[in-house]
């Protein structure tokens, strides 16, 4: 702050010496111009043969007040082009006054912001331990009726994704191994290989997966539970069904190489041998079974094996427990989440809102304070500026009234002077005219402007006392908000017990 001060300073010592860059340029009026309009020089050698004016004259001549009225004419012009010219630097004046003079800061606003924000999430975190507690009393009374000790397990986005690929590239794999096994005993070919490879996956993997999820999951309740019973039927005509299934397929592959169709596993060439019994693919006891048959049917009841657990692990495994964990899971997750993110959330507020007090006292010292001193510098060099006119007027008239009586005075001889030559001893007056103070004064001359004169000490002052009044209102309004910081923060330590499942 002191060496921004001190810049401060140093540019009002610039904006001085130059002029701020804000000038009015005075026109400069001859006196030999004066002279040739009025004839000086013409008249008064004519008024001194006349004896004008008289000896005991105590006022100007009418020449004297001809040269007067000139130039305050000419006087009055520029006032005029002064006052447009100072107008809207009194304007400005007036609007950097008014906001310079204002309370910058109100922490009331921000409070507002602040509270809102609170409201907000105490608001959406009080509906969340509603729904929060009143699922884990349903939760409780779940574990209680089914006589559970453990927390559920329920599903997460990487659980499904994982269940799901699982799921699919068992599928893919049992597909592509099927065909290559079967579709070499198949009249159709591969195409024939492939469709019946789709249908048992289906059956193996999909199905099997809808069993382990449906089904499965059933056998953990309550013997007593029809739910139950009925899974275990389901379940074990099931698993006979998919055993069977898969036994048939490795018993066609294995009677399709003994008939010679295929070629056995290792072996270059299928070996046919017509006259033996190759047994019946719907009964595999009757089969002489080949190594690439048991292949087909280890990975088939296999793949169907890891769909059933991948199915029976799919959430948690005691039907309907985990949705219900679920819901309280989410609830608390979302609740934790709004718990953490609070205090971070409001102490960006609040470090936005010191960052915006420290750019707004900038932007008024180096933005504001620098324009209303370079508009108060112009104002004051303009007065300055008139005065010095004013002056040279004033010289210029008393010079034209030397030139004046001093023709005049040879040409009247041996008449004696005026009384108004003479001063109080009677001897010739060296200083023949002072023009008015109030038409010297531009606080006369500019009543408009003057209640905004300051001269240069007082822009001085002004400038520091501006200054230091911003300063110190960003540092108290900071004071204040690190205050407040210290209330807020005891609030949302209290929101935050209040709102706690952990």
């Amino acid at each position: 702050m002191v060496r921004l001060t001190k810049r401060i300073i140093s540019w009002l010592k610039t904006i001085f010496k130059k002029g701020g860059g804000m000038s009015y340029k005075f026109p400069e009026v001859l006196v030999k111009e004066i002279e040739k309009e009025i004839k000086l020089e013409e008249k008064a050698q004519a008024d001194g043969r006349n004896k004008i004016p008289g000896s005991e004259q105590v006022v100007f001549s009418l020449t004297e007040e001809e040269a007067i009225t000139k130039y305050d004419e000419k006087r009055q012009n520029v006032i005029g082009s002064v006052v447009d010219y100072l107008n809207p630097i009194k304007n400005k004046i007036i609007g950097l006054n008014a906001k310079l003079g204002n309370i910058h800061f109100y922490i009331a606003e921000f409070k507002n912001r602040v509270e809102q924000t609170l409201n907000t999430a105490e608001g959406k975190l009080s509906n969340l331990k509603d729904s929060f507690d009143n699922e884990d009393k349903e939760l409780k009374h779940f574990k209680l009726s089914h006589n559970i000790t453990r927390d559920p397990k329920s599903l997460t986005p990487i659980k499904i994704i994982i269940g799901i690929l699982l799921v699919v590239g068992l599928f893919a794999a049992e597909v592509k191994v099927n065909t290559t096994l079967l579709a070499p005993a198949l009249a159709g070919g591969e195409m024939e290989g492939l469709s019946i490879s789709f249908a048992v996956a289906v059956l193996n993997v999909f199905v099997s997966f809808l069993a382990g999820y449906f089904v499965v999951k059933n056998l953990n309740l309550s013997s007593k539970n029809i739910r139950a019973t009925m899974s275990k039927i389901t379940l074990g005509l099931y698993t006979f069904f998919i055993i069977y299934l898969n036994l048939g397929l490795g018993g066609y592959r294995a009677i399709a190489e003994k008939e010679g169709k295929v070629a056995a596993w290792g072996s270059a060439e299928a070996v046919a041998s017509p006259g033996m019994d190759f047994g019946n693919p719907l009964n595999p006891f009757s089969i002489d079974w080949s190594f690439s048959a048991v292949v087909l049917t280890f990975i088939g009841i296999s793949f169907a094996l890891f769909s059933l657990l991948d199915g029976y692990f799919f959430n948690d495994t005691y039907p309907g427990y985990g949705g219900l964990g679920k819901l309280r899971n989410e609830n608390k997750t979302e609740i934790k989440r709004i718990r953490e993110h609070l205090p971070t959330e409001i102490g960006i507020l609040f470090k936005n809102e010191i960052k915006r007090v420290n750019d707004e006292r900038t932007k008024l010292i180096t933005d504001t304070l620098k324009n209303w001193s370079i508009n108060v510098t112009a104002l004051e060099t303009v007065f300055a500026g008139y005065r010095r006119f004013a002056m040279k007027i004033s010289d210029d008239i008393d010079h034209i009234m030397g030139e004046y009586r001093s023709i005049n005075a040879n040409y009247r001889k041996p008449e004696p002077p005026p009384k108004y030559w003479l001063d109080e001893n009677g001897e010739v007056k060296t200083r023949r005219y002072e023009m008015r103070q109030e038409k010297i004064d531009p606080k006369f001359v500019f009543p408009d402007m003057a209640q905004m004169y300051y001269d240069k000490k007082l822009i001085e002052e002004g400038t520091k006392k501006y200054n230091n009044d911003i300063n110190l209102e960003a540092n108290n309004y900071i004071a204040q908000l690190n205050e407040y910081k210290e209330t807020v923060n005891k609030k949302i330590h209290e929101i935050k017990e209040k709102n706690n499942v952990s």
